[in-house]
């Protein structure tokens, strides 16, 4: 894995319907433990996902679209946007800033009209322990013939050597922002990152 831009190659080339980022979740205050994750129950239902580099709680009614050794992408139970946590080792080495570069590389060689949304600021902070970057990209995702203004919310973080990326995206309508963050966040406070 070369970094987050491989990671959001595939998350943007393979989520239905709707792939992008995080846009205007409040990174959870330092000091915070992520929220307990329920152990399976006998029901045929998952109550987590889980690979190689991170464990989430999976709330009823979503469902795991894709999954591979560093990254599950989610799809809330109305399909009105996905949820993508991924994290890995990155070969060559690569900070917060430089993983933030390749993941903004890699949405603008898919979608040309990928700028920052309007009044968004890039902020630093801490996601269930890993320290990283905040931000939101806006852009035209075209679908079936159609097309609509779609976002990205997103943190990318990399522990102290370089060595492992962390990487969390919010993906929906403009128009569908806000409401769609707020079913993500108790998913995002519930991440457990695997990788140090």
């Amino acid at each position: 894995m070369a970094g987050c831009g491989t990671a959001i190659a595939l998350v943007v080339g393979g989520a239905p319907s709707i792939n992008g980022g995080i846009a205007g979740l409040p990174s959870p205050t330092p000091g915070t433990s992520p929220s307990p994750i329920a152990s399976p129950t006998s029901s045929t239902k998952a109550t987590s996902a889980s690979n190689a580099g991170v464990m989430v709680p999976l709330p009823a009614g979503w469902t795991v679209a894709s999954q591979d050794a560093e990254s599950v992408i989610l799809i809330n139970p109305n399909s009105t946007g996905s949820l993508t946590i991924a994290s890995g080792t990155s070969n060559p080495t690569m900070s917060a800033q430089q993983n933030k570069d390749d993941v903004d590389k890699s949405l603008r060689s898919k979608y040309s009209d990928t700028a920052p949304c309007p009044g968004s600021k890039t902020t630093t902070g801490n996601l269930n322990g890993v320290p990283g970057i905040f931000w939101s990209l806006c852009f035209t995702l075209t679908s079936s013939g159609r097309s609509f203004p779609a976002v990205a919310t997103l943190f990318v973080g990399a522990n102290t050597t370089g060595s492992v990326y962390y990487l969390v995206v919010v993906a929906t309508s403009q128009s569908n922002l806000q409401s769609f963050s707020a079913e993500c966040q108790p998913v995002i406070q519930g991440i457990q990152w695997k990788l140090k």
